[in-house]
C-alpha cells in the first residue's frame, strides 16, 4: 500500500515536471520567432558593417598601410647571400704530349649590402607622401560611412512616414465605413437620396484605394530600407517606431554660415581633399630630386673553394679567399632626354588640379549646408502653415459632421470637408517628417551622431 502510493506520487511529479518543461520550450520557442525590431542605430551599423563598397574603401585602405610601411623600409639597407657551385672540364696536355680529359668544382658564398645614402631627398618625401595618403584614404572611408548613414536615415524616416500614411488611410476607412451604414440606414428610411448614398459609397472605394497605395508605398519603403541593410526581403521586418509626439521646431544657435564652420572641422570629405593638395605637393618634391645626384654604399663580403688547389683544404681555401668589398656610387644626372623635367611639370599640373578639387569640396559642403539650412527653414514655416490648416479644417470638419448626422447638409458637403480633411492630415504628416529629417540633416553637418 505504502510503496502504490509513493509509486502514484512519483508519478505525478514525472508529468509535472514534464509538462512545466513543455510550456518552457513553447514560450521559448515562441520569443525567439518574435522578430527583431530595428532601431535607426542598429539599420546604420547593419549598413557599415555589410555594405560591400565600404568594405572594398577598407581593403583600399589597408593598400595604403602596406605603401606606407615599404615606403618606410626604403631607408634601411638591402642584404644579399649567394652561394655558387661551379663543375668545369678540360683537356690537360701531359709531359709526354698526351692529353686527359679532367674535371674540377669550386664553391662560392657570398653577402653583399647597399644603402642609398642620398637620392634627392626622394625616400624621406616618398615616406611623408605614403603617410598622407594612408590618411586620405581613412577620410574617404569615413565619407562613404557617412553616406550611407544618411540614406539609411531618410529611407528610415520613408518607412515610419509610410507607416503613418497606412494607419491613417484605415481610421478614414473605417470612419466612412461607419458613416455608410449610417447612410444605408437612413436610405432605408428614405431620409437621403439615392445619389447621396452612392455618394458616400464612391467615397469608401476611393478611400481603399488610398489605402491600397499607403500599402504599397510602405512595402516599397521597407523593401528599400532592406536592401540599403543587404538584408533578404522578408515579411518579419520591423524598425522601432520613436516617440514623436513631442516633434516640433527646434531652436537654431547658429546660422548657415556658423553651420559650415563647424563643418570645415568635421567633415572628412574636406580633410581628405586637403590632404590630396598635400599629396600633390610632395609629388613635385619627388619629381624635383631627379635634377640633383645620387650616393649609395655598397659593401661585400666572399670566399671561394677551388678542387685543384689539392695542397689547401676546404676551410683553408676558404679563409685565405676570403675577400671584403666597400665602395661608393655617386650618379649625377646629365642628360635624361626630359624626363625629370616632364614629370615635375606634370606633378605641378597635379597638384593645380589638387588644388581646384580642394576647393570643389569646400564649394561644395559649404552649398550642402546652406540647402540643408534653407530646408529646414522652409519645413519650419511648412510644419507651421499644415499645423494651423489641419486645426481649422478638423473643426470644420467636426461641425459637418455633426450637421451631417442631424441631416442638415448633404453627403457631397460632408464628403467635401472630410476630404480636406484628410489631405490636409498628409500634408501635416509630410510636413513633420520633413522637419525631423531637415533638423538630423543640419546635425549631421554639425558633427552630431544620427539619431532618433
Amino acid at each position: 500500500m505504502h510503496n502504490s502510493f509513493a509509486a502514484s506520487i512519483t508519478t505525478a511529479m514525472k508529468i509535472r515536471i514534464f509538462i512545466i518543461s513543455l510550456l518552457l520550450t513553447c514560450f521559448s520557442a515562441i520569443t525567439y520567432a518574435q522578430p527583431r525590431a530595428y532601431s535607426l542605430s542598429d539599420c546604420i551599423a547593419r549598413a557599415l558593417e555589410n555594405n560591400l563598397q565600404v568594405r572594398q574603401a577598407g581593403l583600399s585602405t589597408e593598400v595604403k598601410q602596406v605603401n606606407r610601411e615599404q615606403a618606410v623600409a626604403m631607408r634601411f639597407p638591402t642584404l644579399d647571400a649567394t652561394a655558387r657551385q661551379n663543375f668545369s672540364w678540360s683537356d690537360q696536355q701531359n709531359p709526354d704530349g698526351s692529353y686527359v680529359f679532367t674535371g674540377s668544382n669550386g664553391n662560392s658564398v657570398s653577402l653583399n649590402s647597399g644603402l642609398v645614402l642620398f637620392n634627392g631627398f626622394r625616400n624621406e618625401n616618398t615616406i611623408k607622401q605614403a603617410e598622407l595618403e594612408y590618411n586620405s584614404a581613412r577620410f574617404d572611408v569615413e565619407t562613404m560611412r557617412e553616406n550611407i548613414s544618411l540614406q539609411v536615415l531618410g529611407s528610415y524616416l520613408q518607412v515610419l512616414y509610410a507607416g503613418e500614411l497606412v494607419t491613417n488611410s484605415r481610421n478614414q476607412l473605417l470612419s466612412t465605413g461607419s458613416q455608410l451604414g449610417l447612410a444605408k440606414e437612413r436610405l432605408e428610411l428614405r431620409v437621403i437620396s439615392q445619389a447621396d448614398y452612392l455618394q458616400v459609397k464612391a467615397q469608401e472605394a476611393s478611400e481603399k484605394l488610398t489605402l491600397a497605395n499607403a500599402e504599397k508605398q510602405l512595402q516599397l519603403s521597407r523593401l528599400n530600407l532592406m536592401q540599403l541593410l543587404e538584408l533578404p526581403v522578408n515579411d518579419t521586418f520591423a524598425i522601432v517606431t520613436p516617440d514623436f509626439s513631442n516633434a516640433g521646431r527646434q531652436l537654431l544657435t547658429t546660422n548657415a554660415a556658423g553651420v559650415f564652420q563647424t563643418a570645415l572641422g568635421y567633415k572628412p570629405e574636406v580633410k581628405s581633399a586637403a590632404l590630396q593638395k598635400q599629396i600633390a605637393a610632395y609629388d613635385i618634391e619627388i619629381a624635383k630630386g631627379g635634377y640633383l645626384p645620387s650616393l649609395s654604399l655598397t659593401a661585400g663580403l666572399g670566399t671561394s673553394y677551388n678542387s685543384l688547389a689539392e695542397n689547401l683544404k676546404f676551410a683553408s681555401q676558404l679563409d685565405h679567399n676570403l675577400t671584403p668589398t666597400l665602395g661608393l656610387t655617386l650618379s649625377i644626372p646629365v642628360f635624361q632626354q626630359k624626363q625629370v623635367k616632364t614629370q615635375v611639370s606634370l606633378a605641378r599640373i597635379n597638384a593645380a588640379s589638387a588644388n581646384l578639387a580642394e576647393q570643389t569640396a569646400l564649394n561644395q559642403l559649404r552649398k550642402s549646408v546652406e540647402t540643408a539650412w534653407a530646408d529646414v527653414v522652409s519645413a519650419e514655416k511648412e510644419l507651421d502653415a499644415g499645423t494651423g490648416q489641419y486645426e481649422a479644417i478638423q473643426a470644420s470638419f467636426e461641425v459637418a459632421k455633426e450637421r451631417f448626422n442631424l441631416g442638415v447638409i448633404n453627403s457631397v458637403d460632408f464628403l467635401y470637408e472630410k476630404t480636406n480633411l484628410i489631405n490636409a492630415e498628409s500634408q501635416l504628416l509630410q510636413a513633420r517628417y520633413n522637419l525631423i529629417f531637415s533638423y538630423k540633416v543640419l546635425d549631421f553637418y554639425q558633427g552630431k551622431p544620427l539619431e532618433l
